[in-house]
């Protein structure tokens, strides 16, 4: 069964897709936040990626349940969650995350003032714009991080409340329908990272603009970056990091930047 969007005339229906990996109460928690939000209309698809225990949401209509038996992945599992909706706008939210009543609402507004924007993200509280958005990783800048160097990317030229940026960290990030299908969603072989930043780069080659919004403001938690380099998932991360970087090794070319 659908989830059914409590529907408010003149507002706009959003999708929102919460994944969850033994999440108990900060599931809980993101969800109030998502149910809470005002001046839009939520579907929300919550996808519970083989916990144990399982996932219990809330009961609401607007709440539908798509449960795996065991971890898909990121990307598959998140493909999951949009194909269950139908709203021409989509959020991808952490289970981590907590919004702000307005901020569905917020974002939704920039994406709909422009038909050329596919994607909009907001700041993360207590971190600076660029923990979370920026140019497109290069080795250096991933290897400075890797070896905590930096906590933050390469910073982009701003302009008013909003500004275009190359890529946003998938904890928060609203999407035009529209845009997702023209890419195809997220790359499935990706299990875990960077599935967020190469979907928005294959979002501005396809000719979208990525914007992040200034005074929106989302409670997240600063990413972990990466440290069991040694072990088997490290591994595969440090492997998807390097093919994600030569994929994207002409990105700048591409998008007719120097």
């Amino acid at each position: 069964m659908e989830p059914v969007p409590v529907l408010i005339r003149g507002t706009a229906a959003i999708d929102v897709v919460v994944l969850t990996w033994n999440d108990g109460p900060l599931l809980e928690a993101a969800l109030e936040s998502v149910l809470s939000s005002v001046g839009v209309s939520v579907g929300v698809q919550v996808v519970d990626n083989g916990s144990d225990p399982p996932a219990a949401p809330p009961a609401d209509p607007r709440l539908r349940l798509v449960r795996n038996a065991d971890n898909q992945g990121v990307a598959r599992a998140r493909n999951q969650g949009v194909r269950a909706g139908t709203a021409p706008v989509i959020c991808l939210l952490d289970s981590d995350a907590r919004l702000e009543s307005g901020a569905l609402a917020r974002m939704v507004a920039v994406l709909e003032a422009d038909p050329d924007v596919g994607l909009v993200g907001p700041v993360f509280a207590g971190q600076p714009a660029e923990a979370s958005a920026g140019r497109a990783p290069t080795v250096r800048t991933k290897l400075e991080r890797v070896f905590n160097l930096r906590s933050t990317y390469d910073r982009v030229e701003r302009g008013g409340s909003t500004w275009d940026v190359d890529f946003l960290i998938g904890a928060c990030q609203v999407i035009r329908r529209e845009a997702w299908d023209s890419v195809g969603g997220l790359d499935e072989s990706y299990f875990y990272g960077p599935e967020d930043v190469d979907f928005c780069l294959r979002l501005r080659e396809a000719g979208w603009r990525v914007l992040q919004v200034g005074d929106v403001i989302v409670d997240h938690p600063p990413r972990r970056r990466f440290r069991g380099l040694l072990t088997r998932r490290g591994t595969q991360h440090a492997w998807a990091v390097t093919r994600h970087l030569w994929r994207h090794r002409r990105f700048a070319a591409r998008v007719g930047r120097r």
